[in-house]
């Protein structure tokens, strides 16, 4: 059994899961922080639209946007560190910034789909945000992982002198003989 977990934790998308996994309760956790903390803010947009005045309410989006973002900046460096391990080496100063925001820009197309799935359950479905939120956070996985895999998480390469130097060694050697 043991053996089997170690096998799967090689799996780079199933420790990529587990990751998102433990995003889930934080996201929940966080909106439920966001929910109490900005219920009192005047978050209610009104407009007309062909000729008829509608009045929407924007609290769940702006709560579940802050709760995706608390969730996204905890997952990426549990993915930087546990996911991706192996490039902690090659990553230096200013690498770690561009990294991260590299990340924030691939999250945010995930986060866009997270809360327009929730969105759509919450207010065309009545669904309760509690459920809506992770299904959400569910559909976005499979977009986020590929994305992360192409724009965030590629390999750098190692800033090293060496590289050159093994090219060079690895040449063949040109024997020279006198006349």
């Amino acid at each position: 059994m043991i053996s089997l977990v170690k096998r799967l934790l090689h799996i780079r998308i199933i420790r990529y899961g587990l990751v998102g996994g433990i995003g889930i309760p934080i996201n929940d956790a966080a909106l439920f922080c966001f929910i109490y903390l900005l219920a009192t803010l005047p978050l209610t947009v009104s407009f007309s639209l062909l000729g008829r005045h509608v009045s929407a309410d924007l609290h769940f989006a702006v709560e579940s946007a802050c709760a995706f973002e608390v969730s996204n900046i905890v997952n990426f460096v549990l993915n930087q560190f546990f996911t991706y391990s192996e490039q902690r080496q090659h990553i230096h100063g200013w690498e770690w910034v561009r990294r991260i925001a590299k990340g924030q820009l691939a999250s945010f197309s995930a986060m866009l789909l997270s809360i327009l799935v929730a969105l759509v359950l919450v207010y065309a479905f009545h669904v309760n945000p509690f459920l809506a939120n992770p299904a959400g956070i569910i559909v976005a996985f499979i977009y986020n992982y590929f994305i992360s895999n192409k724009l965030v998480f590629r390999p750098t390469e190692p800033s090293s002198v060496s590289a050159p130097v093994e090219k060079i060694a690895a040449r063949p050697k040109i024997e020279v003989t006198p006349k």
